[in-house]
């Protein structure tokens, strides 16, 4: 799937080794004072690495006067209108489970599935892009919408993936827990674990595994947006924007 799967392995390991040496301190680091400014903005006409929040997310551009940001759920809402199924907030522990008794209860018709989310749980985002897959059902990130952190997880389990112009997609490093802790080598370990469970995910879902470094190289607490070169060539998405 990918041209030098030897590069893309070693570029992860190493990766690893860096997260494993800083992971006592990581745990979820936030900076209270940044409101991710220019999130929206082109990567061509700013870096592509931003600030991160994952509790606010810009406010919509085309309602002049509302605030800058405003509040992102703390776990994940589902919703379903006009023949579309939204997934809106943050990943909580559980949302995954969430999901699956909100499709049992609500049984929903339509087959498109709107993100708008921060991300959070990478455990859980794979198994709510797990449920879509299964279901056959495909995913889009609108306009004005984000999906950040392990929310590209959710949108690759669609098929066929979309990204609408204006929409914005962004990776960092994974966080796959609360922190504990744990001698260096016992961290480590676990990561490495998590890690290869989300390269068989996205390998499985037909994403280039060059995505992985990308995300590996970014902070928790800065965002790595991609470019819609990036998303195309890394086969996020599968369908053309504003399609």
């Amino acid at each position: 799937m990918f041209s030098s799967p030897q590069k893309v392995i070693r570029a992860v390991l190493v990766s690893q080794v860096l997260m494993g040496a800083a992971i006592v301190g990581i745990d979820m680091m936030r900076n209270p004072g940044t409101a991710a400014p220019g999130l929206f903005a082109p990567s061509t006409d700013g870096p592509s690495v931003r600030p991160y929040r994952p509790d606010l997310r810009p406010s919509d551009p085309a309602k002049p006067g509302a605030p800058a940001m405003r509040p992102m759920p703390d776990q994940l809402e589902f919703t379903e209108a006009d023949d579309l199924i939204t997934i809106t907030g943050q990943i909580a522990p559980g949302d995954g489970d969430r999901f699956v008794a909100w499709l049992e209860q609500s049984r929903p018709q339509a087959t498109q599935v709107a993100l708008d989310s921060s991300g959070g749980s990478v455990s859980d985002a794979l198994a709510i892009g797990r449920s879509i897959r299964s279901l056959g059902f495909s995913t889009t990130i609108q306009d004005g919408a984000v999906c950040l952190s392990a929310c590209p997880y959710v949108l690759a389990g669609g098929d066929p993936r979309r990204v609408q112009k204006g929409g914005v997609v962004g990776v960092h490093q994974h966080y796959f827990g609360k922190n504990t802790i744990l001698p260096a080598f016992m961290a480590v370990a676990d990561v490495q674990r998590a890690q290869a469970s989300v390269m068989e995910y996205l390998d499985q879902m037909g994403v280039d595994l060059r995505l992985m470094p990308l995300a590996l190289r970014t902070p928790p607490d800065e965002i790595n947006i991609l470019t819609p070169d990036q998303l195309r060539e890394l086969n996020v998405i599968t369908t053309a924007e504003n399609s």
